[in-house]
């Protein structure tokens, strides 16, 4: 599936590569757009994340424009430390606005989320 950006179209792979090439020039340029990496997001509209955050990568989890919400998980830096996000936006006065944010600064933190979620799943059934 390919996405359109600025009048130009990417294939998957191709935004996966410019993700990367432009993390690695983000040290000397923080200007730079970072594209989702959802195959299934064809916007361009910008991730709506605090200037002050480097987004690195982030891919969109869900988005429902009409109803107003955007989730997504965001590989950012922030004070040159990274660290994981899951965040979720909900449209107010036509503008997006942080209604959640979920950060996940180490991989000890990932793994005590992640063993919680694992013990509710069977609930699910």
């Amino acid at each position: 599936m390919e996405a359109k950006f600025d009048n130009r179209e990417f294939s998957q792979e191709e935004k996966t590569e410019e993700n990367e090439n432009r993390g690695e020039e983000r040290g000397r340029q923080n200007i730079l757009s970072v594209f989702d990496e959802n195959p299934e997001i064809a916007d361009s509209e910008k991730l709506p994340i605090s200037e002050s955050l480097k987004v690195l990568r982030y891919r969109t989890l869900k988005k429902n424009v009409s109803l107003g919400w955007w989730s997504a998980v965001v590989l950012l830096e922030d004070h040159k430390k990274k660290q994981i996000c899951y965040y979720r936006w909900k449209k107010k006065n036509n503008r997006w606005s942080r209604d959640k944010k979920l950060p996940i600064r180490s991989c000890k933190d990932w793994q005590t989320l992640k063993e919680a979620v694992e013990s509710f799943l069977k609930e699910l059934e």
